[in-house]
Parts: C-alpha cells; sequence; structure tokens
C-alpha cells in the first residue's frame, strides 16, 4: 500500500512511476497506451476515466480501491512472457528489450503469500527439507539462471513452494540473518513456467532472471546484467 488517496490522478500516477522506478515511456508501454497519454495526465491537461487510472496501475503491479493497494501478482510476468514466446520476430525484440520494466511491476517480496525466512544451513539442504515435507519446491532466482543451488549465486533465493505456511523448520528472517529465502506459493503461472529437466525443479531461465530482477539489492543487478548478455529465446 502507498499511502492515503491522492488528491489527483497526476499525484497518483507520478507515485506509482516512482516507486517502481518507472519512467513515463515504460509505463506507457506496459499499459499499452501512447506516452503522452501519461504524460498528460500528469501535467494535469487530461482528466483520465477511472478504467484508464486502473489501467495503468494495474501495469505497474498496483490496484486501485481507497488506497493504492500492490496487487501482489505475478500476471505481469507471465503476460510478458506469453507475449515473448508468440511474437514474430519484429515484435519478439521489443518484448524482450521490456521484460526488466514488466519485473518492477511484480516485486517478488510483495506477492501474495510471500514469506521472508532464515535459512539454517545451506540453500540445498534447505531446499530438500521442502521437499521432504512434500511442499514441491520450484527453485527460481539466479539459482535457476546457473540452474544450480551451490555456491549460492544471489542474496535471497527463491523458491516456490504449494504453501508457504506449512514449511516447518523455518523462521522469519531478521537484520541479523546469514542467509534469507523467499518462499512464494506455486501459482499456475509458475507451474506453466517450470522445468523438471534438472535434479531440482527450476523454472525456466527466463522466468528465473525476472524473478531475480524483481528482487531486491545486488541480485536485482545480477540479473539486469544477465538479461543483456542473453540473446533472444530461440536464437541461443
Amino acid at each position: 500500500m502507498l499511502g492515503p488517496v491522492l488528491s489527483s490522478s497526476a499525484d497518483l500516477l507520478r507515485q506509482v512511476r516512482a516507486s517502481r522506478q518507472l519512467t513515463m515511456a515504460s509505463l506507457a508501454d506496459l499499459a499499452g497506451v501512447p506516452t503522452s497519454t501519461v504524460s498528460r495526465i500528469e501535467s494535469g491537461k487530461i482528466r483520465p476515466t477511472a478504467a484508464m487510472l486502473q489501467r495503468l496501475a494495474s501495469a505497474a503491479g498496483y490496484r486501485i480501491t481507497a488506497t493504492l493497494d500492490e496487487a501482489g501478482s505475478d500476471q505481469p510476468l507471465a503476460d510478458a512472457l506469453t507475449t515473448l514466446e508468440e511474437a514474430g520476430e519484429v515484435d519478439k525484440v521489443r518484448a524482450f528489450d521490456r521484460l526488466a520494466s514488466v519485473a518492477s511491476a511484480a516485486p517478488a517480496a510483495r506477492r501474495q503469500g510471500a514469506r521472508r525466512v532464515a535459512v539454517p544451513q545451506s540453500v540445498t539442504r534447505a531446499v530438500a527439507s521442502l521437499h521432504a515435507q512434500g511442499l514441491n519446491p520450484v527453485v527460481s532466482g539466479m539459482e535457476a539462471v546457473a540452474e544450480q543451488l551451490e555456491p549460492t549465486r544471489s542474496f535471497i533465493p527463491i523458491v516456490y513452494v504449494d504453501d508457504p505456511l506449512k514449511a516447518q523448520g523455518f523462521e522469519p528472517a531478521g537484520p541479523l540473518a546469514h542467509q534469507v529465502m523467499l518462499l512464494l506459493p506455486t501459482t499456475d503461472n509458475v507451474r506453466r513456467w517450470a522445468r523438471y529437466d534438472t535434479p531440482v525443479p527450476m523454472t525456466t531461465r527466463e522466468w528465473a532472471i525476472l524473478d531475480a530482477m524483481s528482487s531486491p539489492g545486488r541480485q536485482s543487478e545480477l540479473a539486469r546484467q544477465e538479461l543483456k548478455t542473453r540473446s533472444l529465446p530461440g536464437n541461443n
């Protein structure tokens, strides 16, 4: 939640963009509207309809209620990868270039059901424990990009499980936690973009990169570097 009801549509859009670090062009691209639309709303030249405001907010991963709340959904990631998968050669380049903006619209730690926990042992043992508990872990983030759990490539490994609240043996991550892991509920979107041809089930590299970019700190930086070095899917 960003705060109380904002005084104007211009204030709302500026706050949405600032919170996600999006340019006017990036937000417009995610929402499928001209950049001039965002510019004219923020400058007060036009008064948008409620539907247009919701469209712009939804593109950045928010919903408008009495306040501006986190949507908490991974749908922006799924939509972006579906578009990339189905795009022709010309549109594929544009779809690939917008992935960084898409990731910012779905912060991993703010998705519904997210649980931030301390890892008492190694990441490998933590994932093995989740598997033993029957929670069907699927690894994402930089570990899935590298296709290995050790050595740890990211500061906050991302692991999808059937129900994060049922994971036993994990305490909430405090400020002094040596290793932090983010547990997220496995959605239908994650199941679609999961792969089971690795020793530990992992998401596809494209989904993993988006997840890593949607995480804070060093992991996001590493993922953005990885994205820059990757060729378009199908051309590797």
